[in-house]
């Protein structure tokens, strides 16, 4: 399982973001569910969350489907990971589609079967600020990092923090240091500090 995680960061990390060649990226997808068959639903939500990020809301509903019918045959389908799946896949859709309110509905579902989801957490705080909720939204991942700051002090997360903070207050750039701090105690020089956007 830690093998096909890390092949599936790779393969976000390095074809799918970097060279936006998306059709290599699905191909890639493809040829992984031929020798991980049992990761077939992880993978097939990834192809969807790709089509979702060119703008292809039918096609990435027809993966998150096929994924939610694959686990629906599965002996194991009531297994919290494979709930999750599902639930994240609904929220990815709303979230495509721009509806806010229900993806974070969705998002918060995955947070009742595991409450320390990074991406749930982050993306939930995502759609309250959409819905007009940025104190909420800023508590929600301000609460996170400080009581969990090796679990959410990554880049996806202080990137949205910053932005967050930028929204709030002529006095983002105190807070950004403040993040920055906490940051290289955690962290070290190796973190892309790009994300705390302090130019």
């Amino acid at each position: 399982m830690a093998v096909v995680e890390r092949h599936l960061q790779q393969i976000d990390r390095c074809i799918y973001p970097k060279l936006r060649d998306y059709v290599l990226a699905v191909e890639a997808y493809h040829a992984v569910i031929k020798y991980y068959p049992q990761q077939e639903p992880q993978l097939l939500s990834g192809i969807g969350r790709i089509f979702l990020q060119i703008g292809d809301i039918k096609t990435a509903e027809k993966y998150f489907q096929d994924a939610e019918n694959v686990i629906q045959n599965l002996v194991n389908k009531d297994e919290p990971e494979k709930k999750i799946i599902v639930l994240m896949n609904r929220a990815f859709q709303h979230l495509g589609q721009n509806n806010f309110a229900e993806a974070h509905k969705f998002f918060t579902e995955v947070l009742k079967v595991d409450p320390t989801n990074t991406v749930a957490n982050n993306n939930a705080a995502v759609c309250l600020l959409y819905l007009g909720k940025l104190k909420e939204s800023l508590r929600h991942l301000e609460g996170l990092v400080q009581q969990d700051p090796k679990h959410y002090l990554h880049e996806s997360v202080l990137f949205n923090l910053t932005t967050m903070y930028e929204l709030e207050s002529s006095r983002s750039m105190q807070k950004k240091q403040a993040l920055l701090e906490a940051v290289a105690v955690k962290e070290g020089d190796s973190f892309n500090t790009q994300c705390l956007k302090l130019l």
